[in-house]
């Protein structure tokens, strides 16, 4: 036993340092251990944008024209054909996803460092529409088109030189105007090695120099559709960025001039009728002729069988090393000018060489003239796709199916105007290449065979089976009318979530300290042991954040930690039932698990937020775990045994807490935004990591300690056996406390309709900007400001700045609201209005710059009204629904405890108090909306979904001690058996929600202003949620059952 102990602590160890290691930053670890592991570098953190800075557009997908069978493949689509176009803005490391919520799909795109936000929703958000094109028969540009082209170079080239740097021009224009405009940079090049056009244009120009025209003509070439190479004509902007004159070295190699002799026979390369020994005996003697004086080029003429020379007296030229045949070669470079050779044998036949000059090998001093500069170029070359009549309007179907040789293709079918235009352009086209275009983008050119009638076709190809069905999805996908609407929009500075990621991690940090020192105060030995653990959770938690596996390993790992859960299941001594719930929870682990070590997780502020909510959690099993070997070693048994029996007898706690927690968490992740989701999915890690490290590692520290005396001391434990453990008569005093709570829920209940909820924009739409000026400005100032540029655009012409409410644009001029603006702690100014277009926002800005000069805006803030009145209605349904599943699943839990008590009256009273730590929360909220203009935002919702995790959490520790107490029957009456259950729990109860809340204040304190009330909302609901199990929820059921018992008292006299 020991040993296999010692091999556990080893693991445990090695385990901590090889994961520690990864989860450090690489400019650690290469001080630590260098190394140029592309693994290492490769694995960081990957940041969410409120963190790094950059923009998030929201797209809502419509799906009402699309039947159920094929919603996930259009959306898979659409994201496809969103995912090409945001790749051609040249963003780096792009995130592009697909959000569920509940029964909506949205398309999220998150650019860090975007440029042009506007040219960015105006390439991302256009219609997906599916395009039927033909081959163009012109290969002249039409003279208004090469108008409008030389009219994109012109307005360039006066941005240029009106001081604009032309690479940002020029990317500008490949993303405004694809397919015919190109921005290139060319290094150094020699003058003689540039076009004509090119060379004559930047001749004479100095490093900085703009050429001062337009330039046209030719420069280079490029391939039709056909493959045939063609002129790449075209207009030319361009600044040249470095002209030298470069002394080089030019070198010579040496190279022979020959002529030569070549006989075959019939099977040399060059064919002949005679034999090899025929051949020898004919070249020998004309070799004898050609010593003998002959003239060579007669002899090579008259005899000769190399068909290119032999008629030119055998004249080879000149040649350098490795232009011949290696024998030939060797032979000719070894001659003197006017030698004749010996027969030489090659693959061709018999050759007799004679050199008739020698070029030594030789070197001198050039100059070479070279340029370098950048260029956009706006081709002329004409479009090599006509575009018809054929939209996605005449489209019906696609589909993929098999052939005899189940070889797959795409079948097609259009509606009855659509068939008909389908066999006019494919009558035109037999032979021909007919061009599919989704969302400007071309998937497919399949070849005309026949004119096709019927409006049913088959796409045909060496397709694979996952080719044609990507085919077929992209051509549902660009059938549908208008399929996105940009429902939301998030914009964050760089220095502000770089702030708000420093100060994170310094809460973070404050916490864990702060907890750490907790749990060695409090629990002594033990206490330390978790510290231990816990520094390990932290590591396996960074670890999962921040690695991607390889698929293979991550399900290999899954599995190892779904078998060691499964091993300790079937040894355990659980009734079926509670087996099951295990296993489920088993089940759940290996698939989270696989997809969490497989998968790159972003960390967002909300993120942050959940992994040091888990922090504090992850002790919870450790106090439950700590109480409950105190008791048993207070009972004077062993101390392994005290272990053993602690750890059992707190796993019914741990598990029923810890899966009422995943439940809410499981309806975060349903029904929540990216960002709601974020913080659901790393608490959801955490609590799943906290109870690996309780139950196994910390468990295995214990275990090292028995047989040791010097750690088997009442001291170390915090043990004093002879200290009187002081009862409260809570239940006694039970209808204060119900009185109290009664109170504070009425003040909430009044407050409500009172005062009302001070929406924010997750649920109203509008738009928030964060303004900070470089000068004084006053409030009054400002507000004056807004209303006079409200005027402006009221009465603006000729603009497009036009208000969004339903993604339609309306010819109604701009109306932003009464402004609602607020000064923050920093100086800075918040301004909320009605939601706006972009364009309307870059109004607002320059016009605030006209009027109080510089200003930078950190952040900014857009959300349509549809996203969220929707929001609206998931948030009611997603805290009914965990109310809900909260009672089943208590009620399910506590099925085995006495009829005369019930099941699902611990469900129903832990649901009362539940809503009494809503009402409490809420009622707050509704107060502070009131006088400090507090809104209720997405993320107040996740804290009040977090909340009802957290305090049934408690609850349940409670009602599980009931359950034990009513099962060894040691009291008289349910009252005084729910009193020593009050009790007993009192310390574990207090505690782990002390060590929840020394992280969560920490981050109240320390953290970043923008989730200052959601961690305030978790706060206060952690304390009423303390209190609501011990105060409300406990009493409630001795008051119900007491109720029922004079009630069956009452019926029996």
């Amino acid at each position: 036993m020991k040993r296999y102990l010692s091999w556990q602590l080893a693991t445990i160890v090695i385990m901590a340092l090889v994961l520690g290691f990864i989860s450090m930053p690489y400019s650690l670890q290469s001080k630590i251990l260098p190394s140029e592991s592309e693994f290492l570098k490769n694995t960081y953190i990957n940041l969410g944008l409120d963190l790094q800075g950059g923009t998030q557009l929201d797209y809502k997908v419509d799906l009402r024209n699309v039947g159920d069978a094929d919603k996930e493949s259009i959306v898979e689509g659409v994201k496809e054909v969103i995912s090409k176009r945001v790749n051609g803005l040249g963003v780096a490391e792009p995130t592009i996803y697909i959000s569920q919520i509940a029964d909506e799909y949205h398309i999220v795109v998150e650019l860090a460092g975007i440029k042009d936000l506007e040219e960015a929703k105006s390439v991302v958000g256009k219609t997906i529409q599916l395009e039927f094109k033909e081959e163009s028969t012109d290969t002249n540009l039409a003279e208004e088109q090469k108008t409008e082209r030389y009219g994109y170079a012109s307005a360039a080239l006066e941005a240029v030189l009106g001081g604009q740097d032309i690479k940002v021009i020029g990317e500008e224009d490949q993303l405004a105007y694809p397919s015919i405009a190109v921005y290139s940079e060319t290094e150094l090049t020699p003058a003689d090695e540039l076009s004509e056009t090119i060379k004559n244009a930047v001749s004479g120009l100095e490093s900085g120099n703009i050429v001062q025209e337009v330039v046209e003509g030719e420069d280079g070439y490029t391939y039709t559709y056909g493959g045939d190479l063609i002129p790449l004509t075209g207009y030319f902007v361009i600044q040249v960025t470095d002209h030298q004159f470069v002394d080089e070295t030019e070198s010579n190699d040496k190279e022979v001039q020959a002529s030569h002799i070549l006989i075959g026979w019939d099977t040399s390369e060059v064919g002949s009728d005679r034999t090899k020994d025929e051949a020898y005996t004919l070249i020998a003697e004309i070799l004898e002729k050609a010593n003998n004086g002959e003239d060579f080029a007669e002899l090579a003429k008259t005899y000769s069988e190399d068909l290119g020379s032999g008629q030119n007296g055998g004249e080879l030229g000149y040649f350098g090393a490795g232009t011949m045949v290696q024998a030939f070669e060797d032979a000719a470079f070894a001659m003197a000018t006017g030698g004749i050779s010996d027969i030489v044998e090659t693959e061709f036949g018999y050759h007799i060489i004679k050199v008739t000059d020698i070029k030594e090998a030789s070197s001198e001093a050039i100059t070479v003239e070279k340029y370098a500069f950048n260029q956009i170029t706006y081709s002329t070359v004409a479009d090599p796709w006509v575009t018809t009549e054929l939209t996605g309007e005449h489209f019906v179907h696609a589909d993929v199916q098999f052939d005899q040789n189940n070889t797959p293709y795409v079948s097609i079918e259009f509606d009855e105007e659509g068939g008909k235009l389908f066999e006019e352009i494919t009558s035109r086209n037999v032979g021909g290449p007919l061009a599919i275009f989704v969302g400007g983008e071309m998937i497919s050119a399949p070849t005309v065979n026949e004119a096709i009638s019927g409006g049913k076709a088959q796409i045909t190809g060496q397709f694979s089976v996952e080719e044609a069905t990507n085919l077929a999805r992209d051509l549902n996908t660009g059938a549908i009318p208008a399929p996105i609407t940009l429902a939301g929009q998030y914009t964050i500075g760089a220095s502000l979530g770089t702030e708000a990621l420093h100060s994170s991690l310094i809460a973070g940090l404050i916490g864990l300290i702060a907890l750490g020192l907790f749990m060695l105060l409090y629990y002594r030995l033990p206490g330390l042991m978790a510290d231990i653990a816990l520094c390990i959770y932290v590591i396996l938690l960074v670890f999962a954040i921040k690695v991607a596996l390889p698929l293979a390993v991550a399900i290999l790992i899954a599995f190892g930690i779904f078998g060691a859960i499964v091993a300790i299941l079937l040894k355990s001594n659980d009734p079926g039932w509670e087996k099951l719930i295990t296993f489920v929870l088993a089940c759940f682990i290996l698939f989270f698990m696989s997809f969490v070590l497989s998968s790159q997780i972003t960390l967002t502020l909300a993120g942050i937020a959940g992994v040091v909510l888990s922090i504090g959690m992850a002790v919870d099993a450790n106090v439950l775990i700590f109480e409950r070997i105190k008791e048993e070693l207070k009972a004077e048994k062993p101390f392994a045994l005290a272990i053993e029996t602690g750890f059992q007898r707190a796993w019914d706690s741990i598990r029923d807490s810890n899966f009422s927690s995943l439940i809410t968490c499981a309806i975060l992740i349903y029904f929540g935004s990216s960002i709601i989701r974020g913080f659901a999915f790393n608490l959801a890690l955490g609590i799943l990591i906290s109870m690996f490290t309780a139950i196994t590692i910390t468990r295995t520290f214990l275990r090292s300690a028995v047989g040791k005396k010097a750690l088997e001391s009442d001291f170390l434990f915090g043990i004093n056996r002879k200290k009187k453990h002081v009862q409260l008569k809570i239940i006694k005093n039970s209808k204060f406390w119900l009185a109290a709570s009664a109170v504070i829920g009425a003040i909430s209940i009044i407050v409500i309709p009172l005062f009302g909820f001070n929406w924010g924009m997750d649920f109203t739409g509008g738009t928030s900007m964060e303004i900070k000026f470089s000068q004084e400005v006053t409030s009054e100032e400002l507000t004056s400001a807004m209303t006079e540029i409200d005027t402006e655009l009221d009465t603006e012409t000729g603009t497009e700045s036009v208000l969004v409410v339903d993604q339609e644009q309306s010819d109604e001029p701009v109306e932003l609201g009464t402004p609602i603006i607020v000064k923050t702690n920093d100086g800075s100014y918040i301004i909320k209005i009605k939601h706006i277009s972009e364009e309307t926002h870059n109004y607002i800005i320059s016009a605030l710059e006209n009027r109080f000069g510089e200003l930078e805006e950190p952040k900014f803030t857009t959300i349509g009204p549809t996203i969220g009145e929707t929001l609206k209605k998931k948030a009611i349904i997603a805290i009914f629904i965990a109310l809900v599943m909260i009672v089943m699943y208590i009620g399910f839990a506590f099925r085995k405890v006495p009829r005369k008590v019930g099941a699902f009256r611990f469900g129903i009273c832990a649901i009362i108090a539940l809503v009494h730590d809503l009402l409490l929360v809420i009622g707050l909220f509704v107060v502070l909306g009131k006088f400090a203009n507090v809104e209720i935002d997405a993320l107040f919702i996740t804290a009040l979904l977090t909340i009802l995790g957290f305090s049934v959490h408690d609850t349940i520790v409670v009602f599980d001690r009931i359950r034990e107490n009513l099962r060894k029957g040691l009291y008289a009456t349910f009252a005084e058996t729910t009193d020593a259950a009050l009790n007993q729990t009192l310390a574990r109860s207090v505690n782990t929600s002390l060590a929840t809340l020394i992280t969560i204040v920490s981050l109240l304190i320390f953290g970043a202003d923008s989730i200052f009330y959601f961690v305030l909302a978790l706060t206060v609901g952690i304390i009423s949620g303390t209190y609501s199990s011990i105060f409300i929820a406990s009493p409630l059921l001795v008051l119900w059952n007491k109720y029922n018992e004079n009630k069956k008292h009452s019926h029996l006299n």
